[in-house]
C-alpha cells in the first residue's frame, strides 16, 4: 500500500513515540467523533510488521492474556486503524509469528475490542464486511509470511477464531486443535511426518 497511511505507519514503525503521541490520555475519546468517508477498508485499517510489539500492543497483550509475557521475538504485525477527522492513528490487533524448522508458527492474536466498541458505525461496518479486524489483519501478515514458508501451523481451541482461520485458509490435520496452511506439494506420508512434528510441538 501506498500513500498517506503507509507514511504514518513508518513513521510509527521507526519512531514509536510518534504512536504515543497520537493515542493521547483518552485513545477511546479521540475514536470518536466525524467519520473519514472510506470507500475500501484499506483506507482506514493497515497491517504492517514492526519490530517492538510490546510498545504497541503490551496493556492490551497483558490484559486479553493474562500474563506479564509479551513476545520479544519475531515476527510481529499489528493491525493500526486510522481516522483522519480525529487525528488518529491506533493499533487495533496483533498477531504473531513464530520462524521453526522453514514453516511459521502463528499465535498470540488479539484484538482490542474496547476500541472496536468506540470506532464510528460506518467504519465497524466497513471493516465486518472484510471479515473483521482479526480476519482482516491474518490475510495480510499470512500473505507476507506465507510465500517463504512450508505451512504456516496454528493451535485453536476457539470455535469463533476457528471459523476464522477457516476462511483465510487453515484446514484441519485430524489433530485436536492443530491447523495448517500448505505452501508446498508434499506427499501424504511428508504431510503426516509435518502433523506429527508440529503436534509435538504444544502450544504455541
Amino acid at each position: 500500500m501506498t500513500g498517506p497511511l503507509s507514511r504514518w505507519v513508518e513513521r510509527l514503525r521507526v519512531r514509536p513515540q510518534v504512536a504515543h503521541a497520537l493515542a493521547e490520555e483518552n485513545p477511546s475519546q479521540a475514536v470518536r467523533g466525524a467519520s473519514f468517508p472510506a470507500a475500501t477498508v484499506g483506507e482506514i485499517l493497515h497491517v504492517t510488521e514492526v519490530d517492538d510489539a510490546d510498545f504497541f500492543i503490551g496493556d492490551l497483550f497483558r490484559r486479553r492474556f493474562k500474563t506479564a509475557v509479551v513476545p520479544d521475538f519475531p515476527r510481529h504485525f499489528v493491525a493500526f486503524y486510522r481516522n483522519p477527522p480525529a487525528s488518529v492513528v491506533l493499533p487495533m490487533g496483533y498477531v504473531h509469528f513464530t520462524p521453526w524448522e522453514g514453516c511459521h508458527l502463528c499465535g498470540g492474536l488479539v484484538i482490542d475490542e474496547r476500541r472496536w466498541r468506540d470506532l464510528p458505525a460506518p467504519h465497524r461496518g466497513l471493516i465486518r464486511g472484510s471479515g473483521g479486524v482479526a480476519e482482516y489483519m491474518l490475510r495480510q501478515a499470512i500473505g507476507r509470511v506465507l510465500p517463504e514458508s512450508i505451512a504456516v501451523w496454528g493451535r485453536v481451541g476457539d470455535r469463533l477464531a476457528e471459523k476464522v482461520d477457516l476462511r483465510v485458509g487453515f484446514v484441519h490435520t485430524g489433530r485436536p486443535y492443530l491447523m495448517v496452511i500448505w505452501n508446498h506439494a508434499l506427499s501424504e506420508e511428508q504431510r503426516a511426518e509435518w502433523v506429527r512434528r508440529a503436534e509435538a510441538l504444544g502450544d504455541f
